[in-house]
């Protein structure tokens, strides 16, 4: 009974696991897979760059390897954020979906260590750079 037990808490373990292991992925080939970290954000009115740190982007795969959606973390010392996104490679944008909204940025994988978003946030055009961790 222990035996049985035991093989199926395994299976159950090994069957849960949030990591999604996807080698070469559709998203892992484009370059926006990883833990990020803000690095500077400016806006296009005042043109003056704000260098940041404390705020982490977190893009991984889903349970599908050979698309163009995955799963989102944002955290900050203060809040927490995440869901799904999609990414539109032809546009250069991700659209990006929490269980009550969802907004669309463009983005440019500047190398393997560096990523460029724009956004519109109430009128103002901003322009964010992320570093790899």
């Amino acid at each position: 009974m222990n035996r049985v037990f035991s093989a199926i808490s395994m299976v159950l373990l090994i069957g849960c696991s949030s990591k999604v292991d996807c080698p070469d992925s559709e998203l892992d080939l484009v370059g926006i897979t990883g833990d990020w970290e803000i690095y500077q954000r400016t806006d296009t009115v005042t043109m003056l760059p704000v260098f940041l740190q404390g705020e982490d982007l977190i893009i991984t795969d889903d349970s599908l390897c050979d698309d163009l959606q995955g799963l989102w973390e944002y955290n900050t010392s203060s809040s927490e954020n995440g869901g799904e996104f999609v990414l539109d490679t032809a546009m250069g944008a991700i659209t990006f979906f929490t269980p009550t909204y969802s907004f669309q940025w463009e983005y440019v994988v500047v190398d393997y260590d560096n990523l460029v978003f724009r956004y519109n946030d109430g009128g103002f055009e901003i322009k964010e750079l992320w570093r790899r961790k």
